[in-house]
């Protein structure tokens, strides 16, 4: 009891000490709030409240007058970036006062007040200033129209520049084109005074420009560069008198003179230059003096003459003329080909096709209805297989299930997956199960004589091969008709569509082969118009050439 008697006055004084920290607190702070008051209400009336930014500047705390010169000497400096027509790249990028343009910030300045109202809101000192109207409209001078006669009119009135090449080192590279054109002195000054500026953004103008394209662009530039770079990158071997003179690229190009063709670059070699460096390095080895011619006479007759052997001089303008055989580029050739719907005509779609495309073609197809026609290019030129070989080990594995030595069953799963995905473990299983020697022997036992895995380097096929294999295929001969659907349908099934699929109309079973540069498709097409088999070899090409010339087959085809 008299513990409890002894604590009721430690609790009392503990809440007395409460209460007179809270009231020591919130004197504190009605001093701290009235002391600010105080000072906001005796802030300057001319000086900007502290942390007041203009347009990226700090002018805190300075006084209306100095805040409205820092600000147009900034405005004076800031550059006005000028472009002409399409062009991504300024022709000047002058400052303000460059143009006698200014930007007066003194109204908007003057303007910024510190209301006394806001002057008893606490802490409105440190936000108050903080609003500041936008930038007012620059102002321009007697002499802009002088600066703009003097200075952008000239970039208005252009000539185009074509574009041309020149030489660095042993390589050629290529000096841009200038597209031309002329504008208004009237658009140009309403442009420049149109615009709005702002420090904290870059200003720009773009003035509308009638434009004239070169003749010369710089595609046709790159394109002679890449020409020419090829073509000299290892020099010239002059002979002389039986010996080599070898002229480095780096001479060479500098001797190169360009001008416009029409809308191509031609190169033509400079006489004097390139005579200079003859004569410094071949006309030595040239040249051989003159014999002596020994006559006799009598009074005015000649009675006999011995001729000395002529001599020999360096013809400059002639070896000119043989460097400007090698330099020139012959005129590319185009054309308009047709094609009889024949095996004439098809083959020569494919051989005209591979002449008109980069890389290696071989190309086989020959019709299963219709009017049976057979056409090929290189048909019989071995190619590396790709993955085109796994229709190979896929006939013998239907051969020996054929004959009871194989079952399905155990097989099927890694069958389609080495056919419709050309999976590479599921083919070297079947490899190694049925053997390279069986499967070369079977396959060349049923005419597929150029089809070997027995070759270095290899395995290798044809196009031909590829169209006998397909089109055996296709009719069930040397299958059963249920392990001949097997096998189409897992070709229906290939993921690998880019190729001859792309470019046919119908359905298509096919597989295809890849590897490093070579991309082969060997297909059945049962097209609306019959169906046929196609076998497109190809190396350095790609799967859209390929695509498209299965569709140009087609489409002679379907004639």
């Amino acid at each position: 009891m008299r513990r409890f008697v002894a604590d009721v006055p430690h609790l009392v004084i503990s809440k007395m000490k409460h209460v007179g920290w809270k009231k020591l607190l919130g004197g504190a702070s009605a001093v701290l709030v009235g002391g600010m008051i105080l000072v906001q209400l005796f802030y300057p009336p001319n000086t900007l409240l502290p942390y007041t930014n203009v347009d990226g500047i700090s002018v805190a705390g300075k006084t209306k007058q100095q805040a409205i010169d820092v600000l147009n000497t900034a405005y004076a400096h800031h550059t006005i970036a000028i472009y002409m027509g399409s062009s991504t790249k300024p022709v000047t990028s002058p400052k303000l006062s460059d143009v006698d343009g200014s930007v007066d910030n003194t109204v908007r300045i003057n303007n910024m007040d510190y209301p006394w109202y806001m002057r008893f809101v606490p802490t409105s000192l440190f936000w108050s200033g903080r609003k500041v109207a936008a930038a007012p409209a620059p102002k321009f001078g007697a002499k802009f129209v002088d600066y703009v006669n003097k200075k952008l009119m000239p970039d208005c009135q252009q000539p185009p520049v074509n574009a041309t090449l020149k030489a660095n080192g042993s390589t050629l590279s290529v000096v841009p084109s200038v597209i031309g054109g002329t504008c208004s002195e009237v658009d140009v000054i309403s442009s420049i005074k149109s615009v709005r500026p702002v420090l904290t953004d870059q200003t720009s103008v773009k003035v509308a420009r009638n434009e004239r394209k070169p003749d010369v662009m710089d595609d046709a530039a790159k394109d002679l560069a890449a020409t020419l770079n090829m073509r000299l990158k290892s020099g010239i071997t002059l002979q002389v008198n039986g010996s080599p003179v070898a002229i480095a690229a780096s001479d060479l190009l500098t001797w190169l003179d360009f001008s416009a063709d029409g809308n191509k670059l031609a190169a033509k070699v400079n006489t004097d230059r390139a005579g200079d460096w003859l004569n410094k390095n071949v006309a030595a080895k040239v040249a051989v003096a003159p014999g002596v011619s020994y006559v006799k006479t009598l009074d005015f007759t000649e009675l006999s003459r011995i001729d000395g052997a002529p001599g020999k001089a360096l013809d400059a303008v002639a070896t000119v003329g043989s460097l400007q055989d090698v330099v020139d580029v012959p005129p590319t050739e185009q054309y308009t080909r047709t094609y009889s719907p024949n095996d004439q005509g098809l083959s020569a779609l494919m051989a005209n096709y591979a002449h008109d495309h980069p890389g290696t073609f071989g190309v086989s197809m020959v019709e299963l209805d219709g009017q049976r026609r057979r056409a090929s290019y290189n048909g019989d030129n071995q190619f590396v297989t790709a993955s085109t070989y796994k229709l190979f080990p896929a006939y013998e594995l239907l051969k020996q299930i054929d004959a009871g030595d194989q079952d399905w069953d155990s097989n099927a799963l890694c069958f389609n997956k080495m056919i419709s995905q050309s999976d590479n473990a599921c083919a070297e299983n079947f490899l190694n199960m049925l053997g390279l020697s069986t499967i070369t022997s079977d396959i060349q036992a049923i005419g597929l004589k150029n089809s070997t895995f027995m070759k270095s380097g290899g395995p290798y096929t044809t196009p031909n091969d590829l169209t006998l294999m397909l089109g055996m295929i296709a009719t069930g001969q040397n299958f059963s008709s249920v392990n001949q659907q097997r096998l189409i349908a897992a070709m229906k099934a290939n993921v690998y569509r880019q190729g001859i699929p792309a470019g046919v109309q119908g359905t298509v079973a096919d597989k295809v082969g890849f590897l490093n540069g070579l991309l082969h498709d060997a297909a059945i097409v049962y097209g609306p118009h019959g169906t046929y088999v196609l076998a497109i070899m190809t190396d350095g090409s790609s799967w859209g050439t390929i695509a498209d010339l299965a569709k140009q087959i087609d489409n002679l085809h379907a004639q």
